[in-house]
């Protein structure tokens, strides 16, 4: 495939991606504000603790089932695309079973005094809770091959317009259920419908025929082979990625939790964008450049996806820096306002996503060694951080931690691009100058709304 080609099909899977993400965080947001005016911050803590531990197993289960069927030449196989399929289902059953057994765990320790009273792990309704999400796990497991294969072919309107559906249904239901119960419970009966709508349509609205289950040793050899790191890779991934969840619901309040939640989903908002374009765009355009076999390629394909993220991470980061606090403001009642300080912190770790770029390239080159050390940095850094800024400062200490964290991998990134020859003035001098036009932007925007409201 020649670059003209994959640039062609690249940009135009980025914009049906980033338009559908940009409705999809409108969607999310909308829902979120909602929500907000119908319970009070208690559940979102619940809801959060419960979301995470479910994505803590579903990352510590990650077989790379996906990654593998994008990067693979056997990718459009049948018997390769049975066989993943297969990994697939026998991985959701697992997680459901595992799911059950930390339920009833949390339950014994709960029982047994182990957690503080007031936090999080301590509430009774958490382990019924993560019950439930076992389910989710089922459901996950039966989704459609067909939607790594629209992934690896750059199928973004297609997978775009799949999530927004998806989307949309989950959040009519869940606001209809909490609109008439006031009950955290609706929100996870929602989050339940939205796993079946979304199986759903992977089954009946991409094009192509459904895999089969099947089972070839070879390609199970190859998915396995290629996945074990992807396993490794993930599990400290999450804790480098969401670890502070973990750690602060032993800590917090389940009410500071909760507006803690809303901050971080405020900045999972603004990130969206760029990490759906990180993994379902960059990835599978990394893949197929590595697959031409032209160097010069490759160098040209990272070069201008990095400027392009550095000006976009720069320039979000150093806006939401400043003036941050005035997002919640506008958008949050009284009873959420602490948000505000939290996303400005929060809002460096925008610009420690800069290096998600290579770490596409260490995966399409069949090296994901080098994301688990990353991730295993970042993710010391959290378990060191946290409790230490805890101690010494409290609830911002801890979230001081978390944001230090999320540059421990910078020097073991710029290792590898020096290694490969993509370490150079032209891809690296643009996050300094947009983080400096973005605050310039967030000053005038507080010092502008400031002065309005005197």
């Amino acid at each position: 495939m020649s670059l003209p080609g994959l640039r062609g099909r690249t940009l135009k899977a980025a914009v049906w991606l980033a338009g559908g993400n940009v409705t999809s965080q409108l969607l999310r947001l909308t829902s979120n504000l909602i929500l907000t005016r119908l319970l009070l911050p208690e559940a979102f803590g619940l809801v959060a603790a419960v979301n995470t531990l479910y994505f803590a197993l579903v990352m510590f289960s990650d077989l790379g089932v996906w990654q593998c069927v994008v990067k693979s030449e056997r990718g459009r196989d049948a018997c390769f695309l049975g066989t993943a399929w297969s990994l697939q289902l026998l991985r959701g059953a697992l997680l459901a079973l595992i799911v059950l057994l930390l339920a009833v765990g949390v339950f014994s320790a709960e029982d047994a005094g182990f957690f503080a009273s007031g936090t999080v792990y301590a509430d009774p309704r958490l382990p019924p809770m993560m019950a439930i999400f076992a389910l989710c796990a089922l459901i996950q497991g039966f989704e459609s091959m067909k939607l790594a294969s629209a992934e690896r072919d750059l199928q973004g309107g297609r997978l775009a317009r799949l999530e927004l559906m998806s989307q949309l249904g989950t959040m009519l239901v869940t606001v209809t259920l909490v609109w008439f119960t006031r009950s955290v419970w609706a929100l996870l009966l929602g989050t339940l419908f939205g796993g079946m709508l979304r199986t759903l349509l992977s089954h009946v609205y991409l094009p192509g025929r459904n895999a089969r289950p099947c089972w070839d040793k070879a390609c199970a050899q190859e998915i396995l082979g290629f996945g074990k790191w992807i396993f490794v890779s993930s599990i400290i991934g999450f804790l480098a990625g969401h670890g502070e969840k973990l750690i602060l619901g032993a800590s917090l309040s389940i009410a500071s939790f909760g507006i803690f939640s809303i901050a971080g989903n405020l900045l999972a908002a603004i990130a969206g964008v760029y990490s759906t374009l990180n993994g379902r765009v960059i990835f599978p355009a990394m893949s197929e450049a590595l697959r031409s076999a032209d160097r010069k390629q490759v160098i040209r394909v990272y070069s201008r996806v990095q400027q392009i993220a550095d000006l976009l991470l720069g320039t979000l980061t150093g806006g939401l820096l400043l003036s941050g606090q005035w997002l919640v403001w506008l958008l949050y009642d009284s009873r959420y306002q602490a948000a505000g300080w939290m996303l400005q912190c929060l809002s460096l770790s925008l610009l420690a996503m800069r290096h998600q770029v290579v770490e596409q390239l260490m995966f399409a080159r069949g090296q994901p060694a080098w994301v688990s050390a990353n991730n295993t940095l970042r993710a010391l850094s959290l378990i060191v951080g946290i409790p230490l800024g805890f101690t010494l400062a409290g609830e911002r200490g801890a979230i001081v931690g978390v944001v230090i964290s999320q540059f421990a991998s910078w020097p073991l990134s710029l290792r590898f691009k020096y290694e490969q020859g993509l370490l150079n003035w032209s891809t690296e001098k643009w996050w300094l100058p947009a983080l400096l036009l973005g605050m310039a932007g967030g000053w005038l925007l507080d010092t502008g709304l400031t002065a309005w409201l005197r």
